[in-house]
């Protein structure tokens, strides 16, 4: 098929979940999609208002590819759970994106809300196939062959996240085989945004350190909401923030055993979870604390590895004289 033009793609944000489905979409329609890369050196963000650090890195990748793509992909993402809704600031990332590029780049921003039947996630893909010139027919292909696409490429999760290098987790190749596979003496779950866990930038690549000081990492994305639900299901208060449900329901499921320690990593500034951390402490104070090692991590454009990697290799410590 004839290449019909590039897709930007910002490396940010919701990419830590959606990329390999996002990725398929566009390619089977015709487009080269194209993704952002890292702050680099100079580590420089580029951002008008004064947010949360994934929120200002949306923005500085946005500015990265807008003279290299004929359209920039960033979707209103207002609920991807049936009941919930996302951060409000999801909501408005297309127009602040908007207003920094003074529309010198088209930006696909249809909205998703999968409350409401009309912006359900295919038909929302659909209106972004029309605006690229692709037919409902072509649309809802290219859709099916990119959820076939996302299913094949979250199976196996824990070991792809384990296996490869932080920069090639979301690449749409299998990992390799390998030859043989090294036995870690922790399992830790590291709980929190998929962009906190995932995007170096944020995290300075927390968890290939992890892997060095021999955890085996467990993340949310293995557990069933049938499972998150049962452990959010008590509160006294629903939790309507999609995300906050899943952070706080992992939080509780790991804590409850079948790991050796969890680690909360949370962006400072970011109202969710600061409210989340209170909710969470309180909870387990009433509860007579936690069995096993519990660690929080805030994470901002300040945030050094040193000192990220210093408290990790305490918290080692402290598995290791639990364990042994």
């Amino acid at each position: 098929m004839e290449e019909k033009g590039r897709i930007g793609i910002p490396k940010a944000l919701m990419y830590y979940r959606y990329f390999p489905l996002w990725k398929v979409f566009f390619e089977e329609l015709g487009w080269r999609v194209i993704v952002s890369g890292g702050l680099g050196r100079r580590g420089e963000l580029r951002y008008l208002e004064d947010s949360c650090l994934p929120m200002k890195l949306l923005l500085t990748h946005c500015m990265d590819l807008k003279d290299r793509a004929d359209h920039l992909f960033v979707p209103r993402l207002v609920s991807l759970h049936r009941s919930f809704i996302m951060c409000p600031k999801f909501r408005g990332a297309p127009d602040i994106v908007r207003l920094a590029m003074e529309e010198s780049v088209s930006i696909l921003d249809e909205t998703i809300d999968l409350r409401v039947r009309e912006h359900s996630m295919l038909r929302s893909f659909l209106r972004s196939g029309q605006r690229l010139g692709a037919t409902e027919k072509e649309g809802k292909r290219a859709f099916q062959r990119a959820e076939k696409c996302f299913v094949s490429f979250q199976q196996g999760w824990e070991d792809r996240v384990n296996r490869l290098p932080s920069e090639q987790v979301f690449h749409l190749a299998p990992p390799p085989e390998p030859t043989e596979t090294p036995k870690k003496p922790f399992r830790v779950a590291f709980v929190g945004h998929p962009y906190n866990l995932f995007d170096t930038d944020v995290n300075k690549d927390i968890l290939s350190f992890a892997k060095n000081l021999g955890m085996r990492i467990i993340t949310p994305e293995g557990l069933s909401e049938k499972e998150i639900d049962a452990q959010v299901s008590d509160l006294s208060k629903e939790i309507y923030w999609s995300s906050g449900r899943e952070i706080v329901g992992s939080l509780f499921y790991f804590l409850s055993g079948g790991v050796d320690g969890v680690v909360f990593l949370t962006s400072f500034k970011c109202g969710i979870d600061a409210l989340l951390q209170e909710f969470v402490r309180r909870r387990l104070k009433l509860r007579g604390g936690t069995p096993i090692p519990f660690l929080i991590l805030s994470l901002d454009e300040h945030s050094g590895r040193e000192g990220l990697t210093t408290r990790l290799e305490a918290f080692k410590d402290v598995l290791e004289q639990r364990k042994y």
